[in-house]
């Protein structure tokens, strides 16, 4: 069986995955950037409703991956908070000035969120040596990785996920993910022989309030519209993978 993992941003997102059927989530904001840790009301709201496992992102800011001493107390204190809150685990990447894990932040960060799980982010696929970086993961206690196999997309870096798979999937969950959808899912699957993915099903809102904004901007070119993890599309997904 895959396990399915929506990528979530937001509350509605997070139920509209564990509606459709969904095995786990993982939470964030800001998609449009990657990614970014939620704020301390989305955490508690979600943590008051969640009824499947998630794990929350942990990334101060959108950018490279490399980050100062003041950056990581902020992760540890979200680490810690994430914790508190009863949330499975939490979703990390850090690497260092040479382009591989940061192995002395990666070990403060665990230590600051002992006792929840740990997944690697496409931090990884900026790595100068993935292979290499996925040995370290393992040796760390990680028990996912997602990966687009070090492509803009998860279809365009099949043989490596495929790779990853064969010489790392009985220690680790290879996770592909980036630009999956329902018409690409089985084929990533079939081809790589993974048993997770990652996925955010995302679709504009039609609750905008259009008669306002016919354009789905404001006067100032401010977008009034967003994406939500659509609830239709996670229950196609699910259908397809079952």
């Amino acid at each position: 069986m895959v396990k399915i993992e929506i990528c979530t941003n937001g509350l509605q997102s997070v139920l509209n995955a564990q509606d459709g059927g969904a095995h786990c989530a993982e939470l964030c904001e800001s998609l449009e950037v990657g990614g970014v840790t939620p704020s301390y009301g989305t955490l508690r709201k979600v943590a008051d409703l969640m009824r499947i496992p998630v794990r929350v992102l942990i990334r101060p800011r959108s950018g490279n991956y490399i980050y100062n001493d003041q950056e990581l107390a902020m992760m540890c204190y979200d680490i810690q908070m994430v914790r508190e809150l009863g949330f499975e685990g939490v979703v990390i990447g850090v690497l260092n000035e040479q382009g591989m894990p940061d192995l002395d932040r990666i070990s403060v960060m665990m230590k600051a969120g002992d006792g929840l799980q740990f997944t690697f982010h496409r931090a990884v696929d900026a790595s100068v040596r993935p292979f290499d970086a996925i040995k370290q993961l393992i040796d760390l206690g990680f028990d996912k990785v997602l990966t687009s196999g070090g492509m803009s997309r998860a279809s365009e870096g099949l043989d490596r996920i495929a790779e990853m798979q064969q010489r790392f999937g009985a220690y680790i969950g290879i996770m592909p993910g980036g630009g999956i959808n329902c018409s690409n899912i089985q084929d990533i699957i079939d081809k790589t022989g993974v048993v997770n993915c990652h996925a955010s099903l995302t679709q504009s809102v039609d609750f905008y309030h259009p008669e306002l904004y016919p354009q789905k901007i404001d006067s100032t070119g401010a977008n009034m519209c967003w994406k939500v993890s659509s609830l239709e599309e996670i229950k196609n997904f699910v259908k397809i993978l079952q």
